[in-house]
């Protein structure tokens, strides 16, 4: 497994997403978070989330529905405690994106709007579902998937870590074919990179740190000034 990451502040003052990733044994997990509440607040929810994430895959490893399910409640419940004690953070909360793969199989949960992008080749085959109104929207007929990006609704969430809205997704576990790529992902990235675009570079990139840069180039011509932060994992197996 190859891996490449970046998180940037974009156009903001400060970064509210949170990245990171950890190998137990064969198995590697990782988590992307984005952060919600404003000025530090979301910077503290994503960071919270991606480290409790962590800690619980060292303690307990594994790559079952069940264990997944407890890692993000666990970096669910983490949020709530810590808007329970500080009352600056009452409004926190962050998306989240977690991967577990050993290279030969892979599972995945999320919760938000946060995205994982799973590829063959060079091919999407499947992509996380928005827990945000402009994917209810879609889903209703009403627009098309690619207007996601550009609807006034984009940013409102229907489910998050630290909400009330607690219902993450997680996939099956299942079985990679070879020259699998994932990407994991929040709005400020995807918003700015289109699905063809990641197909395109995914063609000719030998390594997801290439790729990654082909993506970042595309977004820094598309993004406005005062963007958002923006983050991703690329990993090839």
């Amino acid at each position: 497994m190859i891996t490449a990451i970046v998180s940037n502040r974009g156009g903001r003052s400060n970064n509210e997403d949170a990245v990171g990733r950890l190998r137990i044994g064969s198995m590697l997990c990782y988590v992307l978070a984005d952060g919600l509440g404003g000025h530090e607040n979301g910077e503290i929810a994503s960071k919270l989330a991606v480290d409790t994430i962590l800690e619980c895959f060292k303690v307990q490893p594994g790559m079952t529905k069940e264990l997944v399910y407890a890692y993000l409640e666990a970096a669910h419940h983490a949020v709530i405690e810590k808007r329970r004690t500080d009352f600056h953070g009452m409004h926190m909360g962050t998306t989240i994106a977690v991967l577990i793969t050993d290279g030969e199989r892979a599972i995945w949960g999320h919760c938000g709007d946060s995205r994982i992008y799973r590829l063959k080749k060079h091919l999407i085959q499947e992509v996380s579902d928005d827990h945000s109104v402009a994917f209810s929207v879609f889903a209703a007929g009403e627009i098309q998937y690619s207007q996601i990006r550009y609807s006034p609704d984009q940013n409102k969430l229907l489910r998050s870590l630290g909400g009330e809205s607690f219902r993450p997704d997680i996939s099956e576990v299942i079985k990679l074919p070879s020259k699998t790529s994932f990407l994991l992902c929040s709005d400020g990235f995807w918003e700015y990179v289109t699905e063809d675009f990641m197909e395109n570079t995914r063609k000719k990139a030998d390594t997801p740190k290439l790729w990654l840069k082909e993506m970042l180039d595309e977004r820094r011509r598309n993004a406005p000034p005062d963007a958002d932060n923006y983050s991703a994992i690329a990993v090839y197996i």
